[in-house]
């Protein structure tokens, strides 16, 4: 397609941002008839299927209330569906779900071994539905973009390939899916060709994203799945910048990086030498990274990336280069479901609850521990209160207990308001204190002046139980390597109360000598890329912009790659 040709192209997703943002505000004024409608369909369309068959859907289907059906149907959680999944992973038909599957997403496997989630589809489309419109409707609106967009960095992958299913169905992660069947549009939206997006070497990706990044100065965003990786291609880019700019000033490109002679010739011929962009870039860091981006992109808008729960960790390091350009988190999801919308950049931590990709019920927080506990749908969430997310989804899954905690804060219409709080599989829980992700990030974000929010690379915790009281292990990889064990030990008294701060249940564990100080570990830099390395090393294939830093090892391998790299400990 020409420059004219994707300027229209981005034209078109201008407009439509702006009217689909208005039908999801107006659905949102009677999310409550919206969400039960969309069991209605879901129960409908489904009803000849086994499971179907098996708890009469077409007559759960006439009650427009959604209650026959919670009556009816079990919650369930993956564990009930390894049985089906097996089945439709060999072709069968009619299983979960009457619609063919598109794939099998593996999700990341953050609270245990990876899982094949169905996915149709209708399913899979809600993604590009929000994302590609309504969100693109918010930035125009929020973001004061005041026509169709120039292009952008996007940090998005598939390299971590793809597998057939017995039954011939791909099997593959969610995000690289989702970019494999936008191949034909990427060149219109970003800067880096297709070929860099299957890179499988992670540096030589990050580079050829910045070395295209940078050659365009009318850039107007740079996104990336999630915080982590945004931050990690951010210091790759201030690592390698005098090596970047000399490759776009000459029209070379460095012999270090693990790419074919392929694409090494590809590269070549799109790229040109560029003296004037490459005295721009050099002058936008004569004075240091912080706050670069808008110097070296001056119609820049925002960042945006996912920043819910302990991926807030990242901001304070993110905000450094990115001064005072806004970070927007645009959505939050799983692979089982898109869940809701950021509709108020300031205010990142805050979703809009989305009516039509899945049936939401919510099960109150002092009922987790109950096998079948009673649940409310969207009418009778309370303000203030915390629930886990159950699912009825367009793939098969049903009444599917989702594992995130979140606290309703508002309602935008009748849809809930939603913050994450925690993913229940990552609680640390030694001796029923029940320390949350939310917990450890808050104590982590305590540690300013200690250890710098903007050093630490990533963390994860692990439980040591062979201590005497048992007790918690925070991993932290510091961009400068290490602290003096003086320093340690005072950010370690530091994350101690601020832990007790955010969950005061540790308290009396800790008075009555039933659990321990926490200990804070340093690891050698490179240990969390070597720890990525090693969760996508698996049997199934995991993208890499899809990939969470688990904030919980239980994994012999994992405890003993990060237990060999400390440097330091108190």
């Amino acid at each position: 397609m020409s420059g004219l040709g994707s300027r229209l192209f981005r034209g078109l997703g201008f407009w439509g941002g702006r009217v689909m943002l208005s039908r999801f505000e107006k659905t949102s004024a009677r999310a409550v008839r919206a969400n039960r409608n969309t069991l209605v369909k879901l129960l409908e369309a489904n009803s000849g299927t086994e499971f179907g068959r098996k708890y009469r859907f077409a007559e759960l289907a006439a009650d427009p209330t959604g209650a026959t059906y919670r009556a009816a149907v079990p919650l369930s959680t993956y564990d009930d569906y390894i049985e089906f999944v097996a089945r439709m992973e060999a072709g069968e038909q009619d299983v979960l779900v009457a619609d063919e599957l598109l794939f099998f997403a593996v999700s990341s496997g953050t609270t245990g071994a990876p899982k094949l989630v169905p996915t149709t589809k209708k399913h899979h489309g809600f993604t590009f539905k929000y994302m590609g419109t309504v969100v693109q409707g918010v930035i125009n609106r929020r973001l004061h973009r005041q026509g169709p967009s120039e292009r952008g960095v996007d940090l998005m992958t598939f390299s971590g390939g793809q597998q057939m299913s017995s039954g011939g169905v791909p099997i593959g992660g969610a995000t690289a899916e989702a970019v494999r069947r936008m191949a034909r549009i990427v060149p219109h939206l970003w800067n880096s060709p297709i070929e860099v997006y299957t890179l499988a070497d992670q540096p030589s990706a990050w580079y050829l994203h910045a070395l295209y990044g940078l050659s365009n100065r009318r850039n107007q965003f740079v996104e990336a799945v999630f915080a982590p990786h945004l931050l990690e291609w951010l210091r790759a880019a201030e690592a390698r910048w005098d090596e970047l700019v000399d490759d776009i000033e000459n029209g070379t490109l460095t012999k270090n990086l693990d790419i074919d002679d392929e694409l090494r010739s590809q590269v070549m011929t799109l790229h040109r030498a560029d003296p004037g962009r490459a005295a721009e870039l050099r002058a936008a860091v004569a004075h240091g990274f912080d706050g670069f981006l808008s110097r070296v992109w001056p119609h820049m808008t925002h960042l945006m990336t996912i920043t819910t729960g302990s991926f807030a960790t990242y901001v304070p390091a993110l905000q450094r280069y990115a001064g005072d350009l806004p970070i927007y988190s645009p959505s939050y999801g799983a692979t089982e479901s898109f869940i809701g919308v950021g509709l108020w950049p300031e205010h990142p931590e805050r979703y809009v609850m989305a009516t039509d990709p899945s049936y939401f019920e919510f099960i109150p927080v002092e009922h987790f521990g109950e096998a079948q506990p009673s649940t409310v749908d969207m009418e009778g969430i309370e303000i203030g209160r915390s629930y886990e997310l159950v699912v009825t989804n367009h793939a098969g899954l049903y009444r599917y207990r989702l594992g995130d905690v979140v606290r309703v804060v508002d309602r935008f219409g009748e849809a809930p308001v939603i913050e994450f709080l925690y993913r229940r599989g990552t609680l640390l829980d030694l001796v029923g204190e029940k320390t949350s992700e939310d917990h450890v990030a808050f104590a982590l974000s305590g540690l300013e002046g200690l250890v710098s929010p903007d050093e630490l690379v990533d963390y994860t915790t692990r439980v040591d139980v062979d201590a005497s009281p048992p007790r918690y292990v925070v991993y932290l990889e510091l961009e400068s390597g290490t602290v003096s064990n003086t320093e340690l030990n005072r950010a370690a008294d530091r994350f101690d109360q601020r832990l007790i701060d955010a969950n005061p249940t540790c308290e009396g564990f800790r008075r009555n000598g039933l659990l321990g100080r926490p200990n804070l570990a340093v690891v050698a830099p490179g240990t969390f890329e070597r720890l990525r390395t090693l969760i996508a090393s698996g049997d199934l294939p995991t993208s890499a912009s899809q990939l969470k830093v688990p904030r919980r090892v239980d994994d012999p391998r994992q405890v003993q790659l990060m237990s060999e790299a400390v440097i330091e400990t108190v």
